[in-house]
């Protein structure tokens, strides 16, 4: 047992997210964490929800070093989550042997919150520079309309979170995964399942709120609506309705080659052919 634990302790994870340095799921996976490896936060100094996969090339990128209680260290960035996994490996000068990204607050399931999630965009990142990664996400209580982290058990998150990463250290990476998406309901029991599932589309019917300003001049709010349900077997299901763990293998391949797709394309190939 002693030598296994010295053999994970050599490993090296880089922890980001998008909720920023100081959020409570972040520090909760961290402690955590640094039970099985050298963990190293990289984390905006700001909250950066659903800014995807920016990358900041119009201004520079600041930095400041912040010294944990346990002797670990970690970075507060001005970087989108993106930006934090190149910023971490070129402060490392190495790469991590695993990105871990979150605990966001407010689950990333549906291929529409994916595509849109910063925490998200932070293993994309990793996956594009060869790091395994893994992003963890848990489900808005009702009442928290992610304007304060409360209503969440993070802790208890936290430690099925320690357990997915040590298990996923050992194992050799899958050549076409580009991530684990990992979604926990509101609430964790000893009755709570886990399901392997595949991304449902949306989850939300998104639509535009016009307002007045005290000027009378109009403004845009985005809201939405939850849909009522989801395909079984997918993410958002799990979460949602079945009130469970997802975990959803996330692939690079966003080829679409149905016959559909292929006649549509010869058309438009033969026809712009003709007139060009």
């Amino acid at each position: 047992m002693g030598v296994y634990y010295s053999y994970m302790k050599d490993k090296l994870i880089l922890l980001t997210n998008d909720d920023g340095i100081k959020s409570i799921g972040l520090n909760a996976v961290r402690e955590e964490l640094v039970k099985i490896a050298k963990v190293v936060c990289f984390a905006p100094v700001e909250p950066s929800s659903a800014v995807s996969k920016a990358l900041t090339f119009h201004k520079p990128i600041r930095f400041s070093q912040i010294d944990y209680e346990d002797g670990s260290i970690g970075y507060s960035t001005t970087g989108a989550p993106a930006d934090n996994v190149l910023v971490g490996i070129h402060v490392l000068k190495k790469k991590p042997n695993m990105v871990v990204s979150g605990i966001n607050y407010g689950d990333n399931s549906s291929i529409h919150s994916i595509l849109t999630s910063g925490t998200c965009a932070a293993a994309f990142e990793a996956a594009f520079n060869n790091v395994p990664a893994i992003a963890f996400s848990a489900d808005l209580s009702d009442y928290a309309q992610m304007i304060e982290q409360k209503g969440i058990n993070f802790d208890r998150m936290a430690e099925i979170s320690r357990m997915i990463v040590e298990h996923a250290l050992e194992m050799k990476w899958p050549k076409d995964l580009a991530f684990l998406n990992v979604n926990y309901p509101t609430d964790i029991s000893e009755e709570t399942k886990i399901y392997i599932t595949r991304p449902t589309l949306y989850k939300y019917d998104n639509y535009m709120v016009e307002k007045r300003d005290p000027r009378k001049l109009p403004y845009l709010w985005l809201w939405g609506e939850q849909k009522k349900s989801f395909p079984e077997n997918t993410d958002t299901w799990a979460v949602q309705t079945m009130k469970s763990i997802s975990i959803t293998p996330i692939g690079f391949n966003l080829h679409e080659k149905s016959d559909q797709s292929h006649t549509l394309l010869k058309s438009i190939q033969e026809r712009i052919s003709d007139e060009m």
